[in-house]
């Protein structure tokens, strides 16, 4: 696996309508790199929504790199919480995103610092 290229990085205000702009965010700078973002728009949906959610602070961040076989994502937000995979009820409306970005990225994990909870995943990388 060769080193990360960064593509890519914005903030937005944290709230519902931000995740949108992400997916579309990701989207547009993996197709100027060639890169299919199906997955990886499924995975930032997921994050990003659970950063508006559940995360703390003004603003959720994104950031985006790719290497010959993955592209990883990093969803951070203001907050010191601690994102885990739960297993949802039949009849919880929510409570999958996690099990859903575990199905699809090969990796994930959180990590903390001065800037809040950064959740990240790393997904293989398909050439479009």
């Amino acid at each position: 696996m060769g080193p990360m290229v960064v593509l890519g990085s914005i903030t937005a205000d944290r709230r519902a309508s931000s995740v949108e702009f992400l997916r579309r965010y990701v989207d547009g700078t993996l197709d100027t790199a060639g890169v299919d973002a199906e997955d990886v728009r499924l995975v930032v949906s997921e994050l990003g929504t659970n950063a508006v959610t559940h995360g703390s602070g003004e603003r959720v961040g994104l950031f985006v790199a790719a290497n010959d076989d993955c592209v990883r994502v990093e969803v951070t937000d203001g907050g010191g919480g601690s994102p885990r995979e739960r297993r949802a009820e039949a009849e919880d409306e929510g409570g999958r995103g996690l099990m859903i970005v575990t199905a699809v990225a090969e990796h994930w994990g959180v990590r903390r610092d001065e800037r809040g909870t950064t959740v990240w995943a790393e997904v293989a990388r398909r050439p479009r």
